[in-house]
């Protein structure tokens, strides 16, 4: 990836994040095209109105908040550059309570199209042991 393809994912993840943590899940559904395709624990979730993206990032920041997420950190992006016009960027994140301690290490994929780029779904990695 060059410099600026990585800056500029770097950036828009980095703004996601902020406003995450923050419960605005109005800017959040604002960084995404609807419909919008969550996947998470192998099911999906079929979001068609932006209202309904709303709701979704509204029910996972109080998550979030309820478990006493402070920030989200970036520990890596991996991209996979589909063309000028469209990527599939996996996110290592490391979930941090107020004082540092781990509450949740993940990654996500989003796939991204643009510019200027939109989330188009994830998808979480869940990994259950056993």
């Amino acid at each position: 990836m060059n410099d600026q393809r990585e800056a500029e994912l770097t950036a828009l993840f980095e703004r996601y994040a902020e406003r995450y943590m923050a419960g605005d899940a109005g800017a959040v559904a604002a960084m995404c095209d609807a419909p919008f395709l969550a996947i998470r624990s192998g099911t999906s979730i079929h979001l068609p109105l932006e209202s309904a993206v709303q709701d979704h990032f509204a029910e996972l920041t109080a998550a979030y908040r309820k478990a006493g997420a402070d920030r989200a950190d970036i520990e890596r992006i991996d991209a996979l550059w589909q063309g000028n016009r469209a990527v599939a960027a996996t996110v290592h994140w490391i979930v941090r309570d107020s004082s540092g301690g781990v509450i949740r290490d993940f990654r996500t994929t989003y796939q991204l199209v643009g510019p200027p780029w939109m989330i188009a779904s994830y998808v979480n990695h869940d990994f259950v042991d056993g």
